[in-house]
């Protein structure tokens, strides 16, 4: 850990043996203060706890507060006061991370993170009657220790942790009990945070159990209540079933009287009789067909039934599974489509090829056709012949030149400076027409590339949406997985932390079972010797007359206690029964058992020594006026009438004194015995002394079966319900895992689909690009090199226009001028030769014109030589877009035949369902055709029988009136109509009227009824299955507490064990590093380590292994000194103050602990009091403390104030 904040200097006021203001500077590293014994040199670590609120006065070697004052200000009398300062370097400080967001407090300090220092300031003012007040400060800012700490804790400066060693630390190491050194890992491991969690839940698991009691509490009463009101629920129910089969029968009367009614209306439906012969024989005829057709359809049935059953089960099956090919079938259709779409595209791009390929062949062919070479040599010829002819009319026109004169000469100027003109004016039309060609090549060029961006610009558009939504469906995707990855990622550590959980209840369990076993097998082994045992087998047995252990029959106060169970003595657990007989068979039962021997006390012959229990309680010892006489054991204690004879037997003439002086006044003549327990016998023996463990003794009232394993087996119920909820809860977060598994899996195989589907558009895309970005490289070399020929072109106007202007100006002049005869014959020659010129200019402009076009016929190639590469280069990428769609498509055909070979393999399954099925359904069809033969007979059948009954309505009108007195009858019928019995139609309607008044008189005499009881009943089972409900809840509820107690449990001694592993690594490395031996932390018990203590197990080189029991004094002090070492190294703090820890030591381990303090100061800031000069000699700075006599502590060798 880098040195971040260090403490750079504590200023003392007033404070024990400094007087005035002192001022010590401090530096990161390690610091050594030194000086005399008694010289003050241990209080500047007092100050710095003292301010800093790490100590009370008893750790600071002071009995109270006001004791930190110096002592010459105390001694005046008046109000004193003592000031301790503390300044920290946080230059190089940083807050937490884990304190992004979090705002400072309304109240109190607060360090900045751009702070540089930090000051913390405490007073302590004592008053002249001994009162005192303390108060801190930071930064000037009051606050209180809580708020300080908080504070300190951001500095990593925890007021809990080991980074301050006093001079009785190590020896407390030493001396303290292992639970307690385990203590100094829990606080490291933070035990008591998981502890608060578990009380809290414990509360809360208290509340829910309280409440659990409530609501059984009610649930009794309720129960009680209900079998109240289920006594009055059965007369009510009695007379609501009277009342009911009265209110059915006077429903029955109605229905009887209505009956009647209509036979008298049957009796006149007689008289049409001879009309319905006819329509009877027809209805016979037809309930004979329709009884036909019902068998018809029932077989038909059957048969439907067949056919569907055959249809659902198999070939429905096998439809499904051809139709879960489907999806299958059609992804890959998909991808088919994809492939196919691929290769047209693909193949549209090498057909484009392939023209483009073919139209510059054709134009490059065209092109060699056109080569005119013989045409250029001939114009070549042409022009040497024209330059002879101008050559020799040159030579005529010189002879005519000879006889002229000044005419002559400035003829011969002009035709001179025209040629000069002529002369530099034709290159410049010939660079001018060739930069006009080319210009006019480059718009045909850049015209062609513009109409091929335009074209790919298309498709790229086209590909770079397809990849933004392959691209958006990425993202979402990478999404989904990393957010399925942490849900199963936090699933499985829920069930880490369930699993370690169950496993450690399961070993509880386990333990709790042994040490129950353990304590059954001695409750059975105590019980055998003092015959517990022998009894509850003869209770089970069934045996009768049994009362049980004389310890069981009898009460007593509990001062009398133990004086009457020493007098009682074995007696107590004898056991009295009915009578001797049933002693015998107990006894017999005893000896076929093996069960051990007992002593039975028969009621029936059971007698006290010396008469009755009525003779036993009416004697008065003698001398009964004595002091310390409590009275007779038989009168102290409480039994039922019947067991009289038994404890006077048990009890005898025994007297019970308050000690043993008063007894012993009675030695000889009595049998007696002292509340303390000492027992005297009549024949003068004494018993006393102290008792041992009586545990497992009997005792008057209570019961001998005592279970000492109680708490263990309600632990052991407590873990059963928790492991049922932990294994419950470990399966459910089991089943999210495996549902939460294959949702990734197919989230991980569409991204491997997607991926697929990416790359292939990117290798697709591939090309495209790069002909995009070779066609832009084109335009923009064709766009440059136009903008230079334009360029070029107007500098070539600009230097022609003034040059031909002066020619038009020369031949001007020459057309104007006039001469002599010579003149008429220069005038001729001069025709001559610009003929002869002319004829040279024709030749050669003949001979540049193809000279041009063999230039022309030269780039044209050289473009179509570029064009050519181009195409072989897009043909390289066509060539590896097909290579790659075609290992696609290899695939695909793959997958495909798969798919094909298992829908051939369900289709001809199928096909063999479908015959079968087509046998049954066509034997259904003809079953159908047959029935549907016979409804149509029945339906002509019914239409004849119609055409009867129409015939028959005319007679209709005569029954009318009989109808209308039926009607008012109906009217007056119950709704919905009651079932009648046939007996009751037999009996009559005076049968049912005479049952009906029987039901009355039977109702009457149950009166008063009450009926609310029905109700009420209904409402309590109602309030029960709510409070059930309710239990549920809370049982529910429970087990979820108890299931987090343990899974916090869990946690807790997860992080035990890491710290403690975590300490033991550093123990064992500075141990072996201060002392070259072999070291070790030891738990005492490792099965449950929060329920033991902490050993330090040392191993000195050249010793054998010791405990720190036998360790000499500097072997405790290393050992000690490596724990505190490894504790702070756990925990780290900006700064250590040791106050004289070498002190045990000899001169080489004080080397080893200078030498490790050196390197650990190279990671914090150590403050060390020691007068050790190894240790003076390590440290990187040594400061000082002397005091004289009388005066006050002084320090030397400090460098100047920071």
């Amino acid at each position: 850990m880098p040195l971040l904040v260090h403490i750079n200097q504590v200023g003392l006021t007033q404070f024990k043996s400094f007087g005035g203001a002192m001022s010590i500077p401090l530096e990161p590293g390690f610091t050594v203060v030194t000086g005399p014994n008694g010289s003050g040199k241990s209080n500047i670590l007092d100050g710095v706890l003292f301010c800093l609120g790490l100590a009370n006065s008893k750790g600071m070697r002071a009995d109270r507060l006001p004791d930190l004052v110096n002592s010459n200000v105390l001694k005046a009398g008046k109000s004193a006061e003592t000031t301790v300062s503390v300044r920290f370097d946080l230059s190089e400080w940083e807050p937490d991370a884990a304190e992004d967001g979090l705002e400072p407090p309304e109240e109190g300090p607060w360090i900045r993170p751009d702070q540089k220092e930090w000051t913390v300031t405490r007073k302590l003012r004592v008053m002249p009657g001994g009162s005192y007040s303390s108060s801190y400060s930071a930064d000037g800012v009051p606050c209180n220790l809580q708020q300080l700490q908080t504070q300190l804790r951001r500095l990593r400066i925890d007021p809990e942790g080991s980074n301050v060693v006093m001079q009785g630390d190590v020896t407390r190491i030493v001396s303290m009990s292992n639970r307690d050194r385990r203590g100094l890992i829990d606080e490291l491991a933070g035990v008591a945070l998981f502890d608060t969690r578990i009380e809290q839940t414990r509360r809360k698991l208290d509340e829910v159990q309280e409440r659990q009691e409530r609501c059984r509490i009610v649930e009794q009463e309720l129960l009680t209540a209900r079998q109240r009101l289920e006594k009055d629920c059965a007369k009510a129910r009695a007379y609501q079933e009277l009342k009911e089969q009265l209110q059915l029968g006077r429903r029955q009367e109605l229905v009887l009287a209505f009956e009647a009614a209509q036979a008298e209306r049957q009796r006149l439906q007689q008289r049409q009789q001879h009309l319905s012969a006819k329509e009877e024989s027809d209805s016979r005829s037809i309930e004979q067909r329709d009884v036909s057709l019902q068998e018809a359809a029932a077989r038909l049935q059957t048969l439907q039934e067949s056919v569907k059953a055959l249809g659902e089960d198999q070939l429905l099956s096998v439809q499904a599974e051809l139709a879960g090919l489907d999806p299958q079938s059609r992804e890959l259709e998909r991808q088919a489509s994809q492939h196919q779409q691929e290769g047209e595209r693909l193949q549209g791009l090498r057909h484009q090829l392939q023209a483009r390929r073919g139209q510059l062949q054709s134009e490059t062919d065209e092109l060699r056709l056109n080569a005119n070479q013989g045409l250029l040599e001939k114009a070549e010829q042409a022009c040497r012949d024209a330059e002879a002819a101008v050559e020799l009319s040159r030579r005529r026109l010189g002879e005519v030149a000879g006889r002229s004169g000044t005419w002559i000469e400035e003829q011969r100027q002009r035709s001179g400076k025209r040629q000069q003109l002529q002369d530099r004016v034709s290159p410049l039309q010939e660079e001018r027409q060739q930069l006009r060609e080319r210009l006019r090549q480059d718009e045909e060029r850049l015209l062609e590339l513009g109409q091929e961006r335009d074209q790919d610009g298309a498709e790229d558009q086209r590909v770079q949406t397809l990849l933004e939504r392959l691209e958006q469906e990425w993202q979402t995707l990478l999404e989904s997985i990393r957010s399925g990855r942490e849900q199963l990622q936090q699933l499985l550590e829920s069930v880490a932390i369930q699993q370690r959980t169950r496993s450690r209840l399961e070993q509880e369990q386990t333990r709790l079972e042994r040490e129950i076993a353990r304590h059954d097998s001695r409750r059975e082994a105590i019980q055998e010797s003092r015959g517990t045992g022998a009894l509850r087998l003869l209770l089970e047995s069934g045996l009768e007359g049994i009362h049980g252990h004389v310890a069981q029959l009898g009460e007593v106060d509990e001062r009398h206690r133990l004086a009457l169970e020493v007098a009682a003595g074995a007696r107590m657990g004898q056991v009295v029964v009915d009578d001797d007989r049933i002693a015998a068979r107990a006894i017999d039962l005893l000896k076929s058992r093996r069960a051990g021997r007992l002593t039975f006390l028969p009621l029936n012959k059971i007698r006290a020594p010396g008469g009755g229990a009525a003779t036993a309680r009416g004697r008065r010892p003698e001398g009964g006026g004595g002091s310390g006489l409590v009275g007779r054991a038989v009168d102290l204690i409480r039994y039922e009438a019947i067991y009289g004879d038994v404890f006077a037997y048990v009890f005898g003439d025994t007297q019970v004194f308050t000690d043993l002086g008063s007894a012993r006044q009675f030695l000889g003549r009595s049998r007696a015995v002292t509340l303390e327990g000492e027992l005297l016998e009549k024949s003068g023996a004494m018993t006393g002394g102290s008792f041992s463990q009586r545990g497992g003794a009997l005792s008057f009232g209570a019961s001998s079966d005592g279970d000492e394993a109680a708490p263990l087996r309600q632990r052991l119920l407590e873990l059963g319900e928790t492991l049922t909820a932990c294994r419950r809860e470990e399966q459910r977060l089991l089943e999210a895992v495996e549902q939460q598994r294959p949702q990734l899996r197919q989230l991980e195989q569409r991204q491997a689909a997607l991926e697929a589907e990416r790359q292939a558009a990117k290798r697709s895309h591939g090309p495209l690009l790069e002909r995009v970005q070779q066609r832009q490289r084109k335009l923009s070399e064709l766009q440059q090199a136009q903008q230079n020929h334009r360029q070029r072109l107007d500098q070539l106007e600009a230097s022609l226009n003034p040059l031909q202007a002066e020619l038009n100006q020369l031949n001007a002049q020459e057309s104007t001028v006039e001469a002599n005869g010579d003149a008429e014959r220069w005038q001729a020659l001069q025709q001559e030769l610009e003929q002869a010129d002319s004829g040279l200019e024709a030749a050669r402009q003949q001979r540049d014109a193809l000279l041009q076009q063999e230039r022309d016929r030269q780039l044209s190639q050289q473009r179509l030589g570029d064009q050519q590469q181009a195409i072989e280069r897009e043909e390289q990428s066509l060539q590896q877009a097909v290579q790659a769609l075609a290992e696609a498509h290899g695939r695909w055909r793959e997958q495909q035949q798969a798919l094909k070979t298992r829908r051939q393999a369900l289709e001809t399954q199928q096909q063999e369902l479908q015959t079968r099925f087509g046998e049954e359904r066509r034997a259904r069809d003809e079953a159908e055709a047959a029935v549907a033969e016979q409804r149509q007979a029945l339906q002509q059948a019914r239409w004849e029988l119609e055409r009867l009954r129409e015939e028959r309505t005319s007679l209709e009108e005569q029954l009318r009136n009989g109808g209308l007195r039926l009607e008012e009858l109906k009217s007056t019928l119950p709704d919905p109509l009651p079932e009648i019995p046939d007996e009751l139609r037999e009996d009559g309607l005076e049968s049912l009227q005479e049952r009906l008044q029987q039901l009355q008189l039977r109702m009457e005499a149950l009166e008063p009824v009450n009926m609310l009881a029905l109700e009420e009943l209904q409402e309590l089972e109602q309030r029960l299955g709510d409070l059930g409900e309710r239990l549920d809840v809370l049982s529910q509820e429970r087990e979820e507490l108890l299931l987090r107690i343990e899974t916090v449990a869990t946690l807790r001694q997860e992080a035990f064990m890491e710290a403690f592993e975590a300490v033991d690594s550093h123990f064992r490395e500075i141990f072996a590093s201060l002392s070259d031996g072999d070291g070790k932390l030891q738990l005492d018990n490792p099965d449950d380590p929060l329920e033991g203590g902490l050993t330090l197990v040392a191993h000195p080189k050249g010793k054998a292994v010791r405990r720190l029991a036998a360790m000499s004094g500097g072997e405790k002090s290393l050992t000690a000194l490596s724990f505190l070492f490894a504790l702070q190294r756990f925990r780290p703090s900006p700064f250590y103050a040791l106050d004289e820890v070498d002190s045990f030591l000899d001169g080489v381990n004080v080397e080893r602990l200078a030498a490790l303090i050196a390197r650990q100061a190279e990671q914090a800031q150590f403050l060390v009091v020691s007068h050790r000069r190894p240790m003076i000699g390590a440290s990187t700075r040594t400061i000082g403390v002397t005091q004289a006599r009388g005066a006050h502590t002084q320090v030397v060798g400090l460098p100047d104030a920071a």
